[in-house]
């Protein structure tokens, strides 16, 4: 998201950026599915910026990006931008991020359902799929930690997937049969 703030490097303006991604990724979206993945940067699990960014600056031009996906890190920055998002970006699918890698602090599955019920006044259910807002591993994250995220992240998105009818995924890793902490009762 540097382009938002300058250009990049010193010397490449957005325009430029696209043309290099483009070009990086050009006859492989024949060959595999192809995502652009945006990023407000991770250093040792730190926000960047002390406000909120916004991917407003930036929607026109992932909209001409050669990708059949294209990442947004919609938990920490928040929702306000799904309706431009939804707007913009109409010919791909739009990955949320409903999973804060910044945190230690474990989303609740109602919150995990509740931006995505958000995500899809703004982005139809066919488009939408749902993800991490980043990596969690490189720095400052304990496996454990990732692991509870991602079950939160799976059954908050089974709530909605239920609520509209259809199949939830299977999440072993919340199933109380497969629970190393639990005691047997005697």
């Amino acid at each position: 998201m540097v382009p938002a703030r300058g250009k990049a490097f010193g010397r490449l303006g957005v325009g430029e950026l696209v043309d290099v991604f483009n070009n990086t990724v050009k006859g492989l979206r024949g060959k595999t599915e192809v995502w652009c993945h945006t990023c407000w940067g991770n250093p040792s699990q730190q926000r960047i910026f002390r406000e909120v960014q916004s991917y407003q600056p930036t929607l026109a031009a992932l909209a001409r990006v050669d990708a059949d996906a294209i990442t947004f890190e919609t938990c920490s920055s928040g929702t306000g931008d799904l309706a431009a998002i939804g707007e913009a970006i109409r010919d791909k699918k739009v990955v949320i991020g409903v999973i804060d890698h910044h945190t230690l602090q474990v989303e609740r599955p109602d919150q995990v359902s509740a931006l995505i019920r958000e995500a899809l006044k703004h982005i139809p259910a066919e488009r939408l799929v749902i993800s991490s807002d980043c990596g969690m591993g490189r720095e400052g994250m304990s496996r454990r930690h990732a692991a509870y995220k991602m079950v939160a992240m799976v059954l908050g998105t089974n709530i909605v997937r239920k609520e509209l009818g259809l199949p939830e995924a299977e999440c072993l890793a919340a199933d109380p049969r497969y629970v190393l902490s639990l005691t047997q009762s005697r």
